[in-house]
């Protein structure tokens, strides 16, 4: 009685953190500028690099650290809109551009550039008129993509697009009428040839393609059909506005109506995370054959363990006398497979690494299959992403110092240093580098020296000193105990032909755990380098993360049992390269995905692309190895932790 007592108390809320918004009649709707950005670039740029209307205070809103890495700047605008006034033709301004602001817009518009908007925290979409067949009927093709463009180009003439027809959608609220909420924002951009005697967008012909009585059906494109190339936005009958007037005034206008829609509020961003059924059944798809892989990996561990092991181990145990001469295989090791590997403590601060990002990597996951991380959190997902690695730093240190004990180490200190500062000063490195083409680029995606510095004080102020807790905390714990004893003579390695071919197999079967999250890979490739797209399938990516350690785990199990069948003891290397080499096939990938889906024309770009793939490598080798050593480790231990030890 009282959980139903408590259940009729309970008040639900939207995790994404946006909470619902009505606007009364003639409430004012601010209209916020973000960024230009191009796929063909990877170049952010402050909305008024360009000679855009400006309002008499131009003043940015609340960032967080994700944002500004990836250059999201949200600033405020000169449009005046209010809730259900329609506005035919309002004049924002009159600017004249000079030469270098010709040069400007002409490079951008060659370059596919489109320019970002967002109203009540929704990005706007990008719609075109056409006329069909029957000139009685008009198409209106919406993208629910982020972004439109700021022009286009017809021969050796280019075109601004100077006007802009504002689409709001809007749903009633259901416990008062007189109130709406916004479901839906797109913008039909438009070239338009503005006079001081006659505004384009006053003609009947605008009028009749914005405003007219005739019947129109709205196709929406899906972001599997990226907007790409230049796109046409004039009406046919109306001279379009020409940049080459160096000195002329360009007239800027705009209009808005509202559409009522069917789409409720809690539905609205299902247009711009629209995906296709083929596309589902895609994904589905990858899930299967990855399991499918998972299930025939698991079958041959399986068979290992209850056939081949456990027979060996039972047989060796009833033996009263045990011939060392006699012994073969896997147990004629038993006397240095935990023997330290050369250079341990290396080994241990990668390890380490590895602990560190799989940390983050699984929270961010999580984070982001509740809700949390959705698009409609501006620079939530990175900046996560960067806070939980911070805080696992303690993780780290601790796996660290444990294993840099394991192998007869005595300075921890050192070796938290080591965890400390190797993976992200290889970060910070690449991101210094990369920051410093971006900054010469003038974009403002360059990450300011302000922030920077809150990048240092995470590092040094909380990273740090987490690591060499952690580290304190670890190395005081009693060592690892091992099952068998260690020789004091280490056991000559015999040179056994083919162990070339043994390595060659080894660096194949990385190709394992990057073949499950292949599928998924491209997906989340599009929406790095393909800035009108959307990725929110958390909830698939999270599966193929699952597919992945088990994949990565298996993989390295089996490759080592092989090693130590050739009675070669070492394992500690091979047991994290097995499955640390996907991070290869990872970087391989992103050379094929560089030739065939992207077309960079500027150095600076491609410098940007390879530099955070290297990252993105690296952390991926980091996450598989890891799991690949601790599965392996653990199986060793269990191995030869059953036999009898003389």
């Amino acid at each position: 009685m009282w959980i139903l007592f408590l259940i009729l108390h309970v008040h639900s809320y939207f995790l994404p953190g946006v909470a619902p918004k009505s606007y009364e009649q003639g409430h004012k709707l601010n209209l916020y500028v973000n960024k230009l950005d191009s796929s063909k670039t990877q170049l952010p740029f402050d909305y008024y690099y360009l000679h855009y209307c400006k309002p008499h205070h131009v003043s940015a809103q609340s960032e967080n650290i994700g944002q500004t890495l990836t250059g999201d700047t949200i600033e405020t605008s000169p449009y005046q809109i209010s809730m259900g006034q329609v506005k035919r033709c309002e004049v924002l301004c009159t600017q004249t551009n000079r030469r270098s602001h010709i040069r400007t817009f002409k490079w951008m518009i060659d370059n596919e550039y489109k320019a970002s908007w967002l109203l009540d925290n929704l990005p706007a979409g990008f719609r075109q008129t056409t006329n069909s067949n029957d000139q009685r009927t008009k198409t209106k093709i919406s993208y629910y993509q982020d972004g439109f463009p700021i022009g286009f180009r017809d021969g050796r003439d280019f075109f601004i697009n100077n006007h802009h027809h504002i689409v709001i959608k809007i749903h009633p609220n259901s416990k008062d009428e007189d109130k709406w909420k916004i479901v839906g924002f797109l913008v039909e951009p438009l070239s338009l040839l503005n006079t001081p005697e006659k505004l384009g967008c006053n003609t009947p012909e605008f009028l009749s393609h914005e405003f007219g009585e005739a019947k129109w059906n709205e196709t929406i494109m899906t972001p599997d059909e990226r907007l790409s190339g230049s796109f046409p936005t004039r009406i046919s009958t109306l001279p379009a506005q020409n940049l080459d007037l160096p000195g002329s005034n360009i007239t800027y206008t705009y209009s808005v109506i509202f559409e009522e829609s069917d789409v409720k509020w809690a539905d609205r961003w299902d247009y711009y995370l629209y995906m296709t059924g083929e596309s589902g059944e895609v994904h589905w798809l990858s899930i299967v054959n990855s399991f499918a892989m998972v299930l025939f990996l698991t079958g041959m561990v399986a068979h290992i363990f209850r056939r081949i092991i456990k027979k060996d181990i039972s047989t060796y145990n009833e033996k009263d006398d045990i011939d060392p001469e006699g012994e073969s295989g896997w147990k004629q090791v038993k006397g240095d497979i935990f023997r330290p590997p050369v250079y341990g403590s290396i080994f241990s601060i990668i390890i380490g690494s590895g602990v560190q990002v799989i940390g983050m990597a699984i929270l961010t996951l999580l984070f982001a299959c509740i809700g949390f991380l959705t698009p409609a959190n501006r620079g939530a997902l990175v900046t996560a992403m960067l806070i939980l690695y911070v805080f696992m730093g303690a993780g780290a240190g601790y796996t660290s110092s444990r294993l840099y004990k394991f192998f007869g180490g005595d300075f921890w200190k050192r070796n938290a240093f080591g965890t400390a500062f190797f993976f992200p000063g290889i970060c910070f490195l690449v991101f210094f580098i990369v920051n410093l083409f971006i900054l010469g680029e003038e974009s403002s995606g360059a990450v300011p020296f302000t922030s920077l510095l809150e990048l240092l004080i995470l590092w040094f102020g909380i990273s740090v000193p987490l690591v060499f807790l952690g580290s304190a905390i670890g190395f005081r714990k009693n060592r690892i105990d091992h099952p068998c004893k260690i020789n004091k003579i280490p056991k000559p390695i015999e040179i056994i032909p083919g162990s070339f071919k043994i390595n060659a197999i080894c660096v194949m079967a990385g190709s394992l755990p990057f073949g499950c999250m292949f599928i998924e890979l491209s997906y989340v490739m599009k929406s790095l380098w393909h800035h009108t797209l959307f990725y929110y399938l958390f909830g698939f990516l999270f599966l193929c993360f699952v597919v992945l350690v088990i994949t990565s785990a298996e993989v390295s199990i089996l490759m080592t049992y092989i090693i130590l069948c050739r009675e070669d003891y070492r394992w500690w290397w091979a047991s994290f390269g097995v499955a640390g080499s996907s991070g290869i096939y990872l970087f391989l990938y992103s050379f094929i995905y560089f030739m065939t889906d992207l077309t960079f024309n500027r150095f600076s770009s491609v410098i940007i692309y390879f530099g955070y793939m290297f990252l993105t490598s690296v952390a991926y080798a980091l996450i598989t190895g890891t799991i690949g050593f601790f599965a392996t480790f653990i199986f060793i231990r269990n191995i030869y932790s059953n036999i009898k030890v003389s």
